[in-house]
């Protein structure tokens, strides 16, 4: 068998291999810092806000709060915060408590973070259905 060589191939390739690895780079969260924005996805506009911080050590979203979420028969006026600490795993958070306060994220882009929430009251009943959350911080990692 006869070997084939090509100058500059190996050089090439670890340059595509390296190009690929920082554009499928995961997203970072932004430790320590505070997420604020708006909630969508309801019949009328605006639906409410939402905020939360990140663990100083970018493990958990911590205080996540819904405000002024309205409801089918009900408005959600809070602040509606999250009883504990979500854990961050693979940039993602969540599911919340099923058929109570469900809240999921994701942060696909450093300083900013989205995800679904949906609010339910069984006395008196009340369900905000799924309704969606964009949020960003000003912060960058350090």
């Amino acid at each position: 068998m006869k070997t084939i060589r090509i100058p500059g191939l190996a050089a090439a390739l670890a340059a595509v291999l390296r190009r690929v690895s920082v554009l499928h780079a995961p997203a970072q969260t932004v430790a320590g810092a505070t997420y604020t924005g708006e909630i969508t996805g309801c019949g009328e506009q605006p639906c409410g806000t939402v905020h939360f911080t990140v663990s100083g050590d970018g493990s958990q979203v911590e205080g996540f709060t819904a405000s002024d979420v309205p409801g089918d028969v009900c408005e959600f006026t809070g602040p509606s915060p999250f009883p504990i600490a979500l854990d961050i795993v693979d940039d993602s958070f969540g599911p919340g408590i099923t058929g109570m306060y469900e809240v999921s994220g994701s942060f696909p882009r450093e300083g900013s973070a989205q995800g679904t929430l949906r609010l339910v009251l069984d006395e008196p009943p009340c369900d905000s259905g799924v309704l969606h959350w964009k949020a960003a911080t000003a912060a960058t990692p350090t």
